[in-house]
């Protein structure tokens, strides 16, 4: 199971410095089929999460991506709604979680395949905003075991004019704070499995490092239709889970 964890990791951490998104729309399908229960699942993603947003965070600060002086509020508000969220997860079931994550992809696909990748209004500037759609987002990342990205990368290119890149990185940054609060939640619930989590993060940071490189070499319009394409493959692999049993 360790050689199957760290490819793992290092797969989702290339997808995740690409794709701007924490690990968890890939780790939890993902564990699942390798024999993880939902909340298992979960608990070992969101530890990939912080590792592969915290390396992420490092390189898009060195090549400049955003700034950091703005956009940390949508961290802030992820923070409180992450603790949140996970103290969730003991409480609900673990077919509620699955098909909410399932219709989280739907939602994400949806929004993605009719948005431009090249804004069409200004750049929306207001840091309380910022904090509360922060903070509604990190429910449902701390609940699901994604980062957050996922709900967050759509919104910011659909209602806030972000260029899709930059909302891609921005994304992976919320995951930073989201991930690191869910996961000092859910270890105190006793929810983690750390030798597998330490297994896929430290194999991630070595997928994240050639994401992030591939980001930025491919043109906006491929990086869409490719970003859409994954969407449609994670919701099929998810749905068929869930069908199946």
């Amino acid at each position: 199971m360790t050689i199957e964890l760290a490819v793992l990791g290092i797969v989702v951490g290339t997808m995740s410095g690409f794709f701007g998104i924490g690990g968890g729309t890939v780790n939890v399908p993902l564990l699942l089929y390798l024999g993880f229960g939902i909340k298992e699942a979960i608990g070992i993603s969101i530890m990939q999460m912080v590792a592969g947003s915290l390396m992420a965070a490092w390189l898009h600060q060195k090549r400049k991506t955003y700034s950091i002086h703005e956009i940390k509020y949508f961290g802030f508000g992820g923070i409180v709604g992450a603790v949140i969220g996970a103290l969730l997860v003991k409480m609900l079931e673990a077919s509620f979680l699955e098909w909410l994550f399932l219709g989280i992809v739907a939602f994400t696909l949806g929004r993605l395949a009719f948005s431009n990748p090249v804004p069409t209004r200004e750049e929306v500037v207001n840091r309380p905003l910022y904090a509360v759609i922060g903070g509604g987002i990190g429910i449902f990342s701390g609940m699901l075991g994604v980062g957050g990205s996922i709900l967050l990368t759509p919104i910011l290119v659909s209602f806030m004019g972000f260029p899709l890149k930059k909302a891609s990185a921005v994304g992976l940054f919320f995951v930073m704070f989201t991930s690191i609060s869910a996961f000092v939640t859910m270890v105190w619930l006793g929810l983690i499995n750390l030798y597998a989590g330490l297994v896929m993060a430290f194999a991630s940071l070595i997928g994240i490092w050639f994401g992030i490189w591939l980001l930025h070499k491919i043109k906006v319009t491929h990086y869409k239709q490719i970003l859409v394409v994954f969407y449609i493959v994670i919701f099929i692999l998810t749905a068929h889970k869930l069908i199946a049993g």
